[in-house]
C-alpha cells in the first residue's frame, strides 16, 4: 500500500503541477497606472530584442510538475487548482500525431528550441523603430479608419461589421447563452472524471475548450452576433451545395439550422465535403464554422484544414484553420497556414490592411513557437500599416502592443512589459469602456507582474477591478471570479490587510462550495488560506477550526487517489 500511496501522490502530480505553473502568471491591468504612449515607445525602442520564448513541445507535462510550487503547502492544493479554467489556464494540447506533450501555456507562449537559439541572438533591434509607428505620415489625415475584410479581420473587426439579414429569429440570446452555460457544465464534468482518470490528453483539450467557452460568455454579445453571421453563411450555402437533395429535406435542415441545432446540418456538409465536388471546400469550411459554434474545436480544426486541402488558396479557408491551429497550441500545422495566407494576400494588395492582420497574426505564431527572428519584421511591417491604415487608437493597435507587452514578459522584462500592456490597455479602453470583458487578459497579467515586482497595491487595485468585470459579465457563482478573488485576497495579505483578504477568501469559499460542494480540493485549500489569516490575527479557535477541516478534505482527496490509483494496477496485473 505504500507504494500504491506514493504513485497515487506522483501521478496527481504530473496531472495538476501545470495549474501550480499559471497561478504565478494570473495578471491585470492598470486603470491609472497606464503609461504615456510616448513612455511605451521608448521602452519598446529601448528594447531592442524580441522576447525569448521556450520551444514548441520541449516542456512536458512531467517536467512542468517538478518546478517550484510557489509556497503550496499539500498535494490536494495542486488537485484543487486544476478545476480552475480561464483563457491563462488553457494547457497546450497534446499533439496525437506526434505524441508530443506541449507545454502548458497561459499566454500561449513556448521556449525557443535549441536549433532557433542561434537566430534569437541575431533578433537584437528587430523592434527598435517600432516607435517610428507614432510618427507614420498621413495617419492623422485619414478621414476614416479603413476596416478589413472579412479575409483576415480578426474576431473584434469582424464583429464590428454589419451584421446579415437576421435568418434565425428563434435562436434569441437568451438562448444562446444558456447553451453555451450547459456546455461549460458539461465540460466541467468531463473534465472532472479526465482528472480522476489521468486522462491527460481529454484534460488538455477540455480545458482548452473550456477557455474558449468562458471567453464567449464573457463576450456574449460579440460571440453571438458572431455565430448568428456564421449560421447565416451557413444557411446560405446549404441551399447550393445540397442541391441535389430532397426539398423537404432541405426544409427540416433549414429550420434545423435556424432553432439552434446544426448535428444534421454537419452531417450533410461532411457528407458533401467527402464527395470532393465542386462544393467540397465550401461545405468543409461552413461545417468547421458550426463545429467552431458548439466549441468542438478540434473537430473545426479537421474540417478547416480540410477545406484548404481542397482549395488551398482561399484566404477564409487559410485564415479559419491557421488561427484555430494557433488557438490549439498546434503551431507546426499553424505556421505553414499563415505563410500561405500572407503570401496569397500579398499577391493580392501588398498594401491591404488584411495582409497587415494576417503578417501580424503569423508574427505571433512565430514568436509562441521560438522562431523570434521571422516574428520581429513581421510585427514591424504589420504595426506600421495598421496605424497607417486605421490609426494609432484603433482596437487592432491595442491588440499588437498587448502582443508585444506579452514577449517582453516572457522574457522576464517586467519593467518593460508594464507600460506596454499600459499602451494597449489605454488604446483599447477607449473604444470599449472601462469595465468591458475585453479588458480581462491584459488587467490579469497586469496585475500579475506587478504582484511578481511587490508592487501590491497596484495589484491589489487592478484585481479588484478584474472582479468586477468578471462579476458583471460572467456571474457571481463563476470560477473564474472566484480565481480572481483568490489573487486579490493574497494581494491584500502582502499588504497587511487581513480583514479585506478575510472577505475576499469568504467570497470564493462560497463560490467553489456553490460549484463543487464543500468536500472538494478547491474548498480545502481556501479553508486552509482563510486559516492562516485566522492564526495572523490571533484567532487561533476559528484557525484551528478551519485547518482541521480543510486536512480532513485533503486526506480524503489523497485516499480516493490512492484508491484509484490501485483500482488501475489491479486492472493492468488482471490484464
Amino acid at each position: 500500500m505504500d507504494t500504491t500511496l506514493i504513485a497515487a501522490i506522483a501521478a496527481a502530480a504530473l496531472v495538476l503541477g501545470l495549474l501550480l505553473l499559471r497561478k504565478s502568471t494570473k495578471k491585470s491591468t492598470p486603470p491609472t497606472e497606464t503609461a504615456s504612449e510616448q513612455d511605451a515607445d521608448t521602452v519598446v525602442q529601448e528594447e531592442t530584442e524580441v522576447p525569448e520564448l521556450e520551444p514548441e513541445g520541449e516542456r512536458t507535462t512531467a517536467e512542468a510538475a517538478v518546478e517550484p510550487l510557489d509556497e503550496k503547502e499539500s498535494q490536494a492544493e495542486l488537485e484543487a487548482e486544476a478545476e480552475e479554467t480561464d483563457r491563462e489556464e488553457a494547457p497546450a494540447a497534446h499533439d496525437e500525431e506526434e505524441k508530443k506533450t506541449v507545454g502548458e501555456q497561459p499566454t500561449e507562449t513556448v521556449a525557443q528550441t535549441e536549433s532557433e537559439q542561434a537566430d534569437a541572438e541575431d533578433t537584437e533591434n528587430v523592434l527598435e523603430d517600432l516607435a517610428d509607428i507614432d510618427e507614420v505620415e498621413g495617419v492623422e489625415e485619414q478621414p476614416e479608419a479603413e476596416e478589413p475584410s472579412e479575409i483576415v479581420e480578426t474576431a473584434e473587426t469582424e464583429l464590428e461589421a454589419a451584421a446579415p439579414p437576421c435568418a434565425v429569429p428563434t435562436l434569441t440570446i437568451e438562448i444562446y447563452e444558456t447553451r453555451l452555460r450547459e456546455r461549460e457544465a458539461e465540460q466541467q464534468k468531463r473534465l472532472a472524471r479526465a482528472i480522476a482518470e489521468q486522462d491527460n490528453i481529454t484534460r488538455d483539450h477540455v480545458q482548452i475548450e473550456l477557455v474558449a467557452i468562458t471567453d464567449r460568455i464573457a463576450l456574449l454579445d460579440d460571440s453571438y452576433k458572431e455565430e448568428m453571421q456564421w449560421r447565416q453563411a451557413a444557411l446560405e450555402s446549404l441551399a447550393t451545395i445540397a442541391s441535389d437533395k430532397d426539398d423537404e429535406i432541405i426544409k427540416e435542415l433549414q429550420e434545423e439550422l435556424s432553432s439552434g441545432e446544426t448535428v444534421r446540418t454537419e452531417k450533410l456538409f461532411e457528407e458533401v465535403a467527402a464527395q470532393k465536388g465542386e462544393a467540397a471546400a465550401q461545405a468543409a469550411f461552413h461545417g468547421g464554422r458550426l463545429a467552431e459554434a458548439r466549441v468542438d474545436l478540434y473537430k473545426a480544426l479537421e474540417r478547416y484544414q480540410q477545406a484548404v486541402e481542397l482549395e488551398e488558396d482561399k484566404g477564409e479557408y487559410l485564415k479559419a484553420a491557421g488561427i484555430m491551429a494557433r488557438k490549439l497550441y498546434r503551431y507546426r500545422d499553424a505556421k505553414p497556414l499563415l505563410e500561405k495566407l500572407v503570401s496569397v494576400l500579398e499577391a493580392q494588395d501588398p498594401d491591404s490592411i488584411e495582409l497587415a492582420l494576417a503578417q501580424r497574426e503569423l508574427g505571433y505564431a512565430y514568436a509562441l513557437s521560438g522562431s523570434l527572428k521571422q516574428a520581429g519584421p513581421l510585427y514591424k511591417k504589420a504595426m506600421k500599416t495598421i496605424a497607417a491604415k486605421l490609426g494609432q487608437d484603433h482596437r487592432e493597435m491595442g491588440i499588437s502592443w498587448g502582443q508585444i507587452a506579452e514577449l517582453q514578459e516572457a522574457k522576464g522584462q517586467y519593467e518593460q512589459a508594464v507600460p506596454t500592456y499600459g499602451k494597449a490597455l489605454s488604446i483599447l479602453e477607449k473604444e470599449l469602456g472601462s469595465e468591458h470583458a475585453g479588458l480581462d487578459l491584459i488587467l490579469e497579467k497586469l496585475a500579475g507582474l506587478y504582484a511578481e515586482m511587490e508592487e501590491d497595491q497596484k495589484s491589489a487595485s487592478l484585481y479588484a477591478r478584474l472582479c468586477t468585470i468578471r462579476e458583471k459579465t460572467l456571474g457571481p457563482t463563476h470560477p473564474k471570479l472566484a480565481m480572481a478573488l483568490q489573487n486579490l485576497a493574497e494581494a491584500y495579505r502582502l499588504q497587511g490587510q487581513y480583514e479585506a483578504a478575510e472577505e475576499s477568501y469568504n467570497k470564493a469559499l462560497t463560490i467553489m462550495e456553490a460549484n463543487h460542494g464543500k468536500d472538494h480540493p478547491a474548498v480545502a485549500a481556501i479553508l486552509q488560506e482563510l486559516a492562516k489569516l485566522c492564526f495572523r490575527q490571533k484567532k487561533n479557535d476559528e484557525g484551528e477550526a478551519l485547518q482541521k477541516r480543510a486536512t480532513e478534505i485533503f486526506e480524503k482527496s489523497i485516499q480516493e487517489q490512492e484508491d484509484l490509483t490501485e483500482d488501475v494496477l489491479n486492472l493492468q496485473d488482471k490484464d
